[in-house]
């Protein structure tokens, strides 16, 4: 049989005492299936003397009442760092063989390589199998003992057309709870279970209720065994959830077993595994947005917080349905089918929410699993590090590399404890200055590491006449001849240049966007994995020298940006600010032109924007500017804000709201005295309890779990209310809550904002702690202190800072 077959998941299986692979995926019409395929492990050695070859051939290693024999050894090249050796292919039988026999050869060969890579993954790497892109393959049909059809494979061409609509299920349930016992597994039941796919769209629950989407039954057992046969009719390339890899799926799992209903949805008709923090269905693949979200979209997203609710709404304008989820166990106790039936609508929302986010981060998650050639299940729990080494990995079989071996135990704790030099910081004098002109290197890590050759391979123990040297230490030299990680971050940043032009014009084009975003996230990460403790590739010198050309670049510009008459007042990592004192914006333009011609070809300087009007405020002591603590008025009147309260998540929305007005009316409308009396305004409104609750929320995110906590804060105490009220609580979540009026430390005054009625909150402590710190550096710019905001002092004059 010859069909077109996309993979989705990938297991490995023994069969007569040998390794197989399972690829699972779909035919085009749909349909699922599993392809068998004999593929033999194997690792490498690095042998002095030939006739160890002979001697491994035939060796047996005894494990238990088995004897482990090897299938065959060849004798292979392959290149070490850029060295071509010759090294044996050792052959195996199983995948676990691996280990035993390395261990057994491990002090009578030079190296071995290879041997600690998962079996499955090295499949698709060696096969050139990328997953979610169309396959040409030819299969021959063999007996199967799983709810799919089973066929071995033949033979097999990848292709790179891609999966553009797969099917989809989403899942999501609502549980009982009451606020001594939070979501106890082995204690409250499943209240409802909520399916949506574009055939079905339904809530299976245990309570009458008068809505159309909602299948009920009998009993909590009844609606799982339904929900295990609509899983398996419905037959989805995907299931997802939201945090479904941690708390849908296991719950899922517990209540089943509690209920003795063998839910038999993988392929192999086995059960839902939890572990390793992760959710998966044997063949199936499970994806937990919000881990994909959390791990590869958090740096673009304008909210501080993960919730369902808060995502939904910035990537897809929808909400959640708005009602109190701390009603449902009295609803469900009360037989309250009016308010049940809200909770079936708010249930289905949560599941076409989750649908929906899915298609839209989907093309995102393409560019990763084609850049990484994993199952989109690995991809979407993986972190940066992984997906460079994957990439890397891949890269390996084009130019005849071994991958290096994972680091031991000794060298980890060694990495561990290693700090490198970071990058030049120009500290600015705290003040407010008028045309700001900024400059940025375009991509300053990746374009070095590619300029300068900065690569494991390339590194060099002793001078050469062609090397490249680190500028600050004479002793660490590069070749100039191509390294192999440098070589592959070229090729990254190239290709990203091609993708820009591509959508320049054609801006609509969503999968050219997710490559874009994923190829600069991919280059911008490979600096942190070179010195990265558990990368295969780490190379210390490489990031070392790195900083010290980022160190050199940025101080050389500096330097000729004085010399061209330019006042520099603030530069960090890969950008520089000046004004441009009686110049022109065209003499910055020109400046950027001359500097430009002498940087190595990868390296540009940018002319970023100017800016009319900018301020810098004081540290807490001393008349230097706070690093990183910024604003700048754009030519529109719009604000750059960079390291206030206005882009932190732990300030009340008030001291926001105060901060960016003052910005405003200090840098676009020039208004000091104006920013002033606002400032007044608003305490004296807040003393007056004129202020809506809402504004005064004080939002923080839990960073651990809440048993580790050794000091408790306003936080802790209220993430264990919560958690009391049957509200899931760890690292991760987002606690809310309001300072009340009352005597009493500031942790004993901290609420739920449902538990405060509108102007019961202490007006003292958002003046003292929230509002006055928000502005007050900024105000001191313009002779304002903190005294006289509170009306205690005088202006302290405008001389200080000018």
């Amino acid at each position: 049989m010859k069909a077109d077959f996309y993979l989705l998941d990938v297991k490995q299986v023994e069969i007569d005492g040998k390794s197989h692979i399972e690829m699972f995926g779909r035919l085009k019409n749909g349909e699922k299936i599993c392809i068998l395929d004999e593929y033999n492990p194997y690792f490498f050695a690095e042998i002095d003397n030939e006739k160890l070859i002979d001697k491994i051939k035939e060796l047996e290693v005894k494990d238990n009442n088995e004897v482990i024999k090897i299938l065959d050894v060849e004798k292979v090249k392959r290149k070490v760092l850029g060295i071509e050796k010759e090294l044996i292919k050792i052959i195996c039988y199983k995948q676990s063989d691996i280990l035993k026999i390395r261990n057994e050869i491990k002090h009578s060969v030079v190296e071995t390589y290879e041997f600690d890579i998962p079996y499955t993954r090295i499949y698709l790497v060696d096969k050139a199998i990328i997953p979610l892109n169309k396959i040409k393959v030819e299969l021959e049909e063999i007996e199967s003992f799983y709810r799919i059809k089973k066929y071995k494979l033949l033979n097999f061409k990848p292709t790179t057309e891609l999966l553009e609509k797969p099917s989809v299920m989403a899942i999501d349930i609502e549980t009982y709870f009451d606020h001594q016992d939070a979501f106890n597994s082995q204690k409250h039941p499943i209240l409802m279970i909520a399916v949506y796919s574009e055939t079905t769209k339904k809530v299976l629950t245990w309570r009458k209720i008068n809505n159309k989407t909602a299948i009920v039954f009998d009993n909590e057992a009844e609606m799982l065994k339904e929900f295990s046969k609509i899983v398996k009719e419905e037959n989805p390339d995907f299931i997802i959830g939201y945090y479904s890899d941690g708390f849908d799926f296991p719950y899922i799992k517990e209540r089943a077993k509690i209920n003795k209903v063998n839910l038999e949805i993988g392929y192999n008709n086995g059960e839902i595994d939890t572990k390793y923090e992760q959710a998966s269905i044997y063949g199936v693949s499970h994806i937990d947005i919000l881990k994909f979200i959390r791990r590869t979209m958090a740096t673009s997203l304008k909210t501080n917080s993960y919730k369902l609710d808060e995502v939904a709404n910035e990537l897809l304008g929808e909400k959640k349905v708005e009602i109190d989820i701390n009603d449902l166990p009295k609803a469900w106790d009360n037989d309250n089918v009016k308010k049940l039936n809200e909770f079936v609508k708010y249930n289905l929302q949560d599941t076409k929410l989750t649908y929906d986010l899915f298609f839209k981060i989907y093309t995102n998650l393409l560019e990763m699993v084609n850049i990484t050639g994993l199952v989109p299940g690995d991809v979407n729990r993986m972190g940066f590090s992984q997906f460079v080494e994957w990439h890397i990995i891949r890269k390996t079989r084009e130019q005849n590399e071994i991958i290096l071996r994972k680091p031991k135990h000794n060298e980890l704790e060694k990495r561990m404890s290693t700090r490198i030099k970071g990058a030049f910081v120009f500290e600015p004098e705290a003040g407010i200055y008028d045309d700001i002109i900024v400059f940025d290197f375009r991509s300053l890590y990746p374009s070095i590491i590619t300029s300068h050759n900065l690569s494991l391979s390339a590194f060099q123990r002793e001078p050469r006449s062609d090397v490249n040297v680190n500028p600050e230490d004479k002793n660490m030299w590069f070749s100039k001849n191509p390294g192999f990680v440098s070589g592959i971050l070229r090729e990254i940043i190239n290709l990203r240049i091609e993708c820009k032009n591509k959508l320049k014009k054609d801006p609509k084009n969503l999968l050219l966007k997710a490559r874009v975003g994923a190829l600069k996230i991919l280059a911008n990460s490979f600096y942190g994995y070179s010195i990265f403790y558990g990368s295969r590739w780490y190379c210390l010198e490489c990031g070392e020298t790195t900083t010290s050309f980022s160190r050199y670049y940025i101080q050389d510009v500096i330097k000729k940006a004085e010399k061209a008459g330019f006042k520099v007042i603030y530069s960090d990592t890969d950008s520089i600010f000046l004004i441009l004192k009686g110049k022109t914006q065209k003499d910055a333009h020109d400046f950027v032109d001359k500097i430009n011609k002498k940087l190595p070809e990868m390296m540009e300087l940018e002319y970023e924007e100017h800016y009319p009007k900018g301020l810098f405020v004081s540290m807490k002591e001393g008349k230097g500017g706070a690093k990183k603590r910024y604003a700048l008025c754009r030519e529109d009147g719009t604000l750059k804000i960079t390291g206030f309260e206005s882009v932190r998540g732990n300030t009340s929305p008030i001291a926001k709201e105060v901060q960016e007005k003052v910005l405003d009316l200090i840098l676009h409308k020039k208004e000091q005295k104006k920013a002033f009396d606002y400032v007044k305004k608003t305490i004296q409104d807040l003393k007056d309890k004129k202020i809506e609750n809402e504004k005064l929320l004080i939002i923080t995110r839990i960073s651990k779990a809440i048993k580790d906590y050794d000091s408790i804060g306003p936080h802790v105490v209220v993430a264990k209310k919560m958690m009391k009220q049957g509200i899931h609580i760890g690292p991760g979540s987002r606690v809310e809550y309001i300072i009340k009026e009352g005597p009493g430390i500031i942790r004993d005054k901290a609420v739920l904002p449902e538990e405060l009625k509108q102007g019961e909150y202490d007006a003292d402590y958002y003046i003292e702690h929230q509002v006055v710190p928000a502005v007050e550096r900024i105000l001191e710019l313009c002779g304002y202190n903190k005294d006289q905001l509170l009306g205690k002092g005088k202006q302290t004059g405008l001389g200080k800072f000018f």
